[in-house]
């Protein structure tokens, strides 16, 4: 059998190909396409990637809600040209295969607990840190999606209701700080420098002052929306994935300590928090497995 999973994301598109128990990584740049608002290339350049392969299966891992009633997208904050798309039954249509579509940050905490760190957990809660920012969870063994498909969209709980702008429309989510952009941010308003996310991360490990002060008031951000994650789900264990805590892993502990404080004691006690182990390919990796178990 050959099954590939795909990762559609706002910069990338990562994929994980299986043909008789070998497995192949990757991934193509798509971000020109995203800011040039062209849907018709960008899907062309998925369809060439998965033609290539020729699998038998293929899963989908995607930013956004998917409607699971309608089978569309209906809101993707990052990757505004697929919304209002059926992105199952197009490509069904085109490749004449059967397609399996989940939200993206859902499948990458289930690829952990299929292949990563999530492996033997009771209920696993992942964050994504990357464009934008991602929850998803795996209840004893089971995906926890929603009635409608639009369950645990941790990065859009309010914290201010008068705070920053989201990429959704709204203000004082959490992902407009605990995000690439909201790191930017952070940085901006400490430097008044506007750089890449991955320039700052660069610049907090080679020891510069602003940059790892923004990271520090990052951290203590993501430490209330952990706070919340402990209280809601009382996990055994929440991992972190995306390029801020994989390239500034240090990030986990500074958010950590401040949970210690600021979480109830015993929901803390049993929980252990760490890095995704799959790295940027645990969305692809849980598309390949939500795939191959339909």
């Amino acid at each position: 059998m050959k099954v590939l999973g795909i990762d559609i994301g706002g910069t990338f598109v990562k994929y994980v190909y299986e043909k008789d128990r070998d497995i192949e990584k990757g991934k193509i740049f798509v971000k020109d396409f995203i800011e040039n608002n062209d849907r018709k290339g960008f899907l062309n350049s998925i369809l060439k990637l998965v033609e290539e392969k020729s699998p038998t299966k293929l899963g989908i891992a995607v930013a956004g809600l998917i409607d699971k009633k309608e089978g569309k997208i209906t809101n993707s904050p990052n990757i505004r040209l697929i919304e209002n798309l059926n992105i199952k039954e197009f490509f069904e249509e085109k490749l004449n295969i059967p397609v399996f579509v989940e939200n993206d940050a859902t499948l990458a905490a289930y690829g952990e607990y299929k292949y990563g760190a999530g492996k033997n957990s009771e209920i696993l809660v992942c964050l994504t840190l990357g464009t934008g920012l991602g929850g998803g969870a795996v209840v004893y063994g089971n995906l926890l999606t929603g009635v409608s498909g639009s369950g645990m969209e941790i990065g859009h709980m309010t914290i201010d209701k008068n705070g920053w702008l989201c990429h959704c429309g709204r203000r004082g989510c959490l992902e407009a700080y605990v995000s690439s952009y909201g790191l930017e941010r952070i940085y901006f308003f400490k430097t008044d420098r506007h750089i890449p996310s991955s320039e700052i991360i660069l610049l907090a490990n080679e020891g510069n002052k602003g940059a790892m002060e923004s990271i520090e008031e990052f951290s203590v951000y993501l430490s209330y929306g952990l706070m919340n994650i402990l209280h809601i789900f009382n996990p055994d264990k929440i991992l972190l994935s995306g390029g801020i805590p994989e390239h500034y892993p240090a990030v986990v502990e500074l958010a950590v300590s401040n949970l210690k404080k600021l979480s109830f004691p015993l929901p803390f006690r049993d929980v252990e928090i760490g890095l995704a182990s799959l790295g940027e390919f645990s969305g692809a990796y849980g598309a390949l497995a939500y795939a191959k178990n339909q």
